[in-house]
């Protein structure tokens, strides 16, 4: 049912220097047919706003203090200990070419606030930061259901690419490269692989779902190579009225640790996230949806060094949309 959108969101934690600048936006599946939602051929659009600031530091399984700028060890180093606010506006361009065939268009736009502090022995601290609303990377993603002759169910495979079309060398003060994990570009070309499956229980107001997917870098620019992320998702769906429907999921989340000269091996981690929501058909054709993410367990890499400082995650995240089929 085209009223029922479902979608998964990631924990908004990365990585880099004394503490992770918390450098990831939050990014919300609007894959609905993968879910049983859409089956109609034709294209849908859907726009959402994604928000998560990053400004609590994880090591391993626990917080930690925010490192100070007057530690010895820190001195004239980046002190990640403010925080990094991420935005996000994506357009999906979504098009059914048969019941068994589609294919998708994700345009990001990235909009983030990075600050954080150098070391220095005493105060005034020096502060960076920056700000910049700039096109992400873009992803091109095939789907391919298997053909059944169960109308209450359906499974399948996604393929595709994420280009390397967000910037990657945007400088943090002049003459000062941001962090790799802080461009709206990772400057790598990704593999996108995924599976799922859905049901809609037979004269029953609910259905279920499963979903899977690899997303791996296979070139890479100026020795950083993003790790690979590895996502599951599972979830319930239950129409309250009509046009109401209440969302439940689990998402969980894997983040290998970055590689190359120019990564930080202070990344990665894996999370587990209950995310509730809703959606609410204005019409026939257009619907708006709400969503709110709260993690269960967060695993932060701890830095190999040993030094005692985390990754900036967000405590909680939020989406909302509208979607609209033609």
């Amino acid at each position: 049912m085209k009223t029922r959108l479902l979608f998964a969101a990631l924990l908004c934690a990365a990585p880099y220097a004394h503490a992770g600048c918390g450098s990831s936006f939050c990014s919300v599946n609007t894959t609905w047919d993968t879910q049983g939602m859409s089956h109609d051929e034709g294209l849908r659009l859907d726009l959402r706003y994604a928000y998560a600031k990053a400004d609590t530091p994880v090591t391993g399984s626990r917080r930690v203090a925010k490192p100070l700028p007057t530690d010895p060890a820190l001195a004239g180093a980046e002190v990640e200990n403010l925080r990094t606010l991420n935005q996000t506006l994506n357009l999906d361009l979504d098009y059914a070419i048969n019941r068994q065939w589609r294919v998708a268009l994700d345009l990001p736009l990235v909009m983030r606030d990075h600050a954080h502090m150098i070391g220095a022995a005493a105060a005034p601290f020096t502060v960076e930061q920056k700000s910049f609303n700039q096109l992400g990377d873009i992803r091109l993603v095939g789907n391919y259901a298997f053909a059944s002759d169960d109308h209450f169910a359906g499974s399948g495979l996604r393929f595709g690419v994420k280009l390397p079309t967000g910037s990657s060398n945007l400088e943090m003060v002049p003459g000062k490269l941001m962090e790799r994990a802080l461009q709206p570009g990772s400057g790598s070309t990704d593999a996108v692989l995924g599976l799922y499956h859905h049901q809609q229980q037979a004269d029953a107001p609910w259905g279920w779902f499963f979903s899977a997917q690899l997303q791996s870098a296979l070139t890479t620019k100026n020795a950083y190579r993003p790790g690979n992320d590895f996502t599951l998702d599972a979830g319930v769906h239950y129409a309250l009225t009509p046009a109401l429907t209440g969302l439940l999921q689990l998402n969980a989340h894997l983040k290998e640790r970055d590689g190359g000269l120019n990564a930080n091996p202070h990344s990665g981690g894996h999370s587990l996230n209950l995310s509730p929501g809703i959606s609410y058909a204005v019409s026939p054709l257009t619907s708006v949806y709400g969503f709110v993410q709260l993690p269960l367990y967060q695993y932060a890499n701890p830095d190999p060094t040993g030094l005692p400082y985390g990754q900036l995650t967000a405590p909680w995240s939020v989406s909302v949309g509208i979607s609209h089929s033609y």
